[in-house]
């Protein structure tokens, strides 16, 4: 008996061994990755990856103010401008779980002073960015640094002619989202920063994140800066009351990890809500979802069996961001950086290599 708990001990101190040695060489690859990119003053962030709920590595580099001479630490926040779109398109979602909107339904339903023509657009057409509306408010007119009202939003939107027959292609909009959250407003009697808090960030209790305004900053998130003439420059162009909806979230990696986990069960949305977000139809919406981008990546191992991969980045002055969920594998890469620009798709897919290369992916 002694000598088969022995034998048992051993295996199991083996593994263990194995495990630990094998997440030290992930450890060391990702840092030669990382500091390679930050040796080139190409990267200044943070940077976790989990997998099916661990995590298996974060770190961070740079400073979050250089001329205080502030360090990024993995509890640092960042804005993460368009990724915005994919907590927008949550709250959508869960508003429709509680019948309080339909996607297919004319938005004229919702906000009646809408004109004709974006009055017959569906928040289904805003959310597969597929209206015909302008990519940026900066389009049509002079940006303030001010807290814009909801309804100077929608006279703005009034004033412009949609560039093509809606549900015909797909371009992407940062009006679409815009849009969609004035209509979660209506629907919800709540303002959309208060519904996010209450419906997405609260319950997971994601308490690094936050909507901006430009009356109300979080105060301990890192600066934004440019790179220029060999210096990191600070940044503060952002108009963050005009990107409502579609880009006036910041959060940190520890918290985006745990949005990511809940995505895997129903405490923020249903199956049905998931499947439906995570619809691309490549051949009819560019391969947009509700709120995420949905490619198709090969998984290791298996033949040729592919997985899902959701994502969505994010570009902002000062700010980068890219945030990876490959669903087969329940896979994480986030990547949120408080410089601009720098090369984060390309980060990110050294780090699916290095991760591919190891069988996680």
């Amino acid at each position: 008996m002694g000598k088969i708990l022995g034998y048992y001990l051993f295996f199991a101190v083996a593994i263990l061994s194995a495990e630990v040695k094998g997440q030290d060489t992930l450890k060391s690859e990702l840092d030669n990755v990382l500091e390679t990119y930050y040796a080139k003053n190409q990267f200044s962030g943070t940077v976790l990856v989990a997998k099916q709920g661990k995590i298996l590595y974060e770190n961070a580099y740079g400073m979050a103010d250089w001329k205080k001479g502030v360090a990024n630490t993995v509890d640092t926040k960042f804005l993460i401008g368009s990724a915005t779109k994919s907590f927008t398109a949550i709250a959508v979602m869960k508003a429709r779980e509680h019948g309080l909107l339909k996607l297919d339904e004319p938005l004229s339903t919702y906000i009646p002073e809408l004109n004709e023509e974006l009055g017959q657009l569906t928040l289904h057409l805003l959310m597969k960015n597929s209206s015909g509306l302008p990519v940026h408010l900066s389009r049509i007119t002079e940006l303030e640094h001010r807290d814009i009202q909801s309804h100077e939003l929608i006279a703005l939107y009034n004033s412009v002619p949609l560039s093509f027959e809606p549900g015909t292609r797909y371009e992407y909009s940062n009006l679409n989202y815009q849009l969609a959250a004035l209509v979660l407003e209506r629907v919800t009697h709540t303002k959309y920063k208060q519904y996010l808090e209450r419906n997405i960030f609260e319950p997971i209790h994601m308490k690094n994140t936050g909507v901006e305004r430009a009356h109300l900053k979080s105060k301990d998130k890192a600066l934004g800066h440019d790179y220029v003439n060999d210096k990191f420059v600070r940044s503060d162009e952002n108009y963050m009351s005009y990107a409502k909806g579609g880009g006036d979230i910041y959060s940190n990696v520890k918290d985006i990890f745990k949005w990511d986990r809940a995505l895997y069960s129903d405490v923020l949305l249903n199956e049905n809500s998931k499947q439906l977000m995570f619809d691309g139809t490549p051949e009819k919406f560019g391969g947009y979802g509700y709120g995420f981008k949905i490619k198709e990546y090969q998984r290791s191992g298996t033949g040729n069996i592919l997985g899902k991969l959701v994502r969505h980045g994010g570009s902002m002055y000062g700010y980068i961001c890219n945030i990876h969920r490959y669903l087969d594998d329940g896979v994480l890469i986030v990547v949120l950086g408080n410089i601009r620009p720098y090369p984060t798709m390309e980060i990110t897919v050294e780090i699916e290599k290095v991760l591919r290369s190891k069988g996680y992916i």
